[in-house]
């Protein structure tokens, strides 16, 4: 075996060089510098994501809250608001209503179905002059159908707020083709008047 001649000696300690700072900038600076930059930059990416979030959910509130102001004086508040005042047999009644509706769309587009609901209790505010009433749906529909109930049930009487919306793909849409049917996760909330205290 020859020895190498010092151009090149000099090309390998060049190159054993090379991998020595690598390591050692892995070991040092990525490690104990680069890394946790990066984490926490994807940490502040998240923050900014919930903070964006949380404003939309503020800015959905003053919206509330002026259509509740302006259903309280309301000449036709009564329209504004859920009838009945058991919250358990008004999301029942409003169920049934959005179950209508959904049937009505079923030969629109795509077509449109409801495959669960549930009534959801919310914790109520005495001091409050409304009671919350929530429903989660869940549905599968075309995209034109579902347009279609979503206005209804947000621009429509009594006022219903959109509160989560969540949309995907349906499991069963095909490959190739049309768009298919979404399935689509709904919460809906709606009013009723505070219950009428009883004189003690």
């Amino acid at each position: 075996m020859r020895s190498l001649e010092p151009r090149e000696r000099r090309g390998a300690a060049l190159i054993v060089l090379a991998l020595v700072l690598a390591a050692l900038y892995w070991l040092l600076v990525d490690s104990w510098f680069a890394g946790p930059l990066r984490d926490i930059d994807a940490q502040m990416d998240t923050a900014r994501e919930q903070q964006r979030h949380y404003a939309s959910l503020l800015a959905q509130g003053a919206t509330v809250r002026q259509q509740l102001e302006q259903a309280r004086h309301d000449p036709a508040s009564s329209s504004s608001l859920l009838p009945g005042s058991d919250p358990s047999a008004v999301a029942a009644d409003l169920m049934q209503r959005i179950a209508d509706l959904i049937k009505a769309k079923a030969t629109v587009g795509a077509g449109c179905s409801l495959t669960q609901r549930m009534p959801i209790t919310p914790e109520q505010d005495r001091a409050e002059p409304y009671r919350q009433v929530k429903v989660s749906l869940t549905l599968e529909c075309g995209i034109e159908p579902l347009m279609q109930v979503l206005h209804t049930l947000e621009y429509n009487r009594p006022y219903l707020f959109v509160e989560s919306l969540s949309v995907r793909r349906a499991a069963g849409a095909p490959a190739t083709g049309g768009a298919g049917k979404l399935a689509v996760h709904l919460l809906l909330r709606g009013y009723l008047p505070a219950a009428v205290k009883e004189a003690s």
